[in-house]
């Protein structure tokens, strides 16, 4: 993954309580950087709803339609 890919949360990534505000949302990936979160270094941008940093495991790309 990359920044500009949209994503969205992936099977594990709705599990977990913590993501509950971006369930069903589409993401766009804006930075991809260790060094302020280590542990979550993808940080998204949720369309209507802020940034969120997540781990890999937690978002899929979303595919096209059509």
């Amino acid at each position: 993954m990359q920044a500009g890919d949209l994503v969205e949360l992936s099977s594990a990534g709705r599990q977990l309580q913590q993501n509950s505000r971006v369930y069903g949302l589409i993401g766009l990936i804006t930075r991809i950087d260790n060094t302020n979160y280590p542990n979550h270094p993808i940080k998204i941008e949720w369309l209507g709803h802020g940034h969120y940093p997540m781990k890999r495991y937690e978002i899929k790309r979303v595919r096209a339609t059509g």
